[in-house]
């Protein structure tokens, strides 16, 4: 009897856990450019170069970049905490963990479809991730293991939208569409 409910208690360990609900990790912002696909590409790569964005992957062929960026807390956490609020909803992180922020890290998928002679769907989606290390354990004598954890945290959608807008107004910026738009020619 006794092995029989240690062999139920063995079996019921290894049967997977629910855990806490994991939130969603990427948001998508999609936007139809009256541009063609090339002249959206090199906008792309302008904004890429504005923003200091780092190129992990890219291919014109296939239309597709992918992007990172890194911050890190070297003095001021608050600093980056109060960066990671204004682009993601920080407040689902904690309640899963997230103790003290030292970086994140945020991913960007970008596509770019050529849909017509001079219309290009440009789509662009992030995976933000934080990083906490503050959980440490002592490996020895003056020995101390840190002990990094990742939480993915959910977008708002503000880097997205940040983005789009910035090839767009490269885009639209010459006179001929300003003068489209009724910028110009009002006295």
């Amino acid at each position: 009897m006794a092995a029989l409910l240690v062999l139920l208690a063995l079996l019921c360990s290894c049967l997977p856990s629910s855990g806490p609900q994991r939130p969603e990790p990427s948001r998508r912002q999609q936007r139809l450019l009256k541009a063609t696909s090339p002249e959206v590409w090199r906008a792309t790569h302008a904004v890429i170069d504005e923003q200091r964005l780092t190129i992990a992957d890219e291919d014109e062929r296939e239309g597709r970049i992918h992007l990172t960026r890194r911050r890190t807390s070297r003095v001021r956490p608050e600093e980056i905490e109060r960066e990671l609020r204004r682009i993601a909803e920080l407040d689902k992180a904690r309640r899963m963990g997230l103790q003290r922020l030292s970086e994140y890290l945020v991913e960007y998928a970008i596509e770019v479809a050529r849909l017509g002679d001079d219309e290009t769907r440009f789509d662009v989606s992030t995976r933000i991730t934080a990083v906490d290390r503050s959980e440490a354990f002592i490996a020895g004598p003056g020995l101390v293991q840190v002990i990094p954890r990742s939480f993915d945290v959910p977008s708002n959608g503000v880097l997205e939208r940040e983005l789009v807008d910035s090839i767009g107004s490269r885009l639209y910026l010459g006179e001929e569409m300003l003068y489209c738009l009724g910028v110009l020619g009002r006295e």
